[in-house]
């Protein structure tokens, strides 16, 4: 019975190390899936534009839960003048713990194009910065942040 008693105690002491060790590292693969899959939705944005056939805008609203379709009218909008124009909200799927900034409004047009911007993704200490270089708005990882 007492032999019994010390392997429990080593598996318990054991266990406690590893839960120690295993939880940071799922965490940031946690972090890094959540990363690699934000960009990757950046990435086909031009795609998915183009396979709808009509533009669409992506601001700090694509970040929420929007139904699709959402129509929102934006200021300073392309070929639009001085008036407000009405655009489709492009939707990220983010996750709840992340929050999108986008310092300006970025517009997609049905070709895929876009006219460029830049992209802010944060989440606890972890903030991305991104650039969408037109005319494809691939995103390049910036070091600088973003202008307020």
């Amino acid at each position: 019975m007492v032999e019994i008693l010390v392997v429990l105690a080593i598996v318990a002491v054991l266990s406690a190390l590893a839960y120690n060790y295993v939880t940071p590292l799922y965490a940031s693969a946690r972090l890094a899936y959540e990363r690699d899959d934000l960009e990757r939705q950046i990435r086909e944005l031009p795609n998915r534009v183009m396979l709808n056939g009509h533009g669409g805008v992506l601001t700090s609203r694509s970040g929420e839960h929007l139904p699709d379709g959402t129509i929102i009218a934006v200021e300073g909008a392309p070929n639009a003048g001085n008036s407000l124009e009405r655009w489709e909200v492009l939707r990220l799927d983010v996750p709840q713990t992340w929050r999108l900034r986008v310092v300006r409004p970025i517009f997609y047009h049905f070709s895929g194009t876009c006219e460029g911007g830049e992209v802010e993704f944060s989440s606890g200490s972890t903030t991305l910065y991104y650039v969408l270089a037109a005319p494809l708005c691939r995103p390049i990882r910036a070091d600088a942040k973003l202008a307020p």
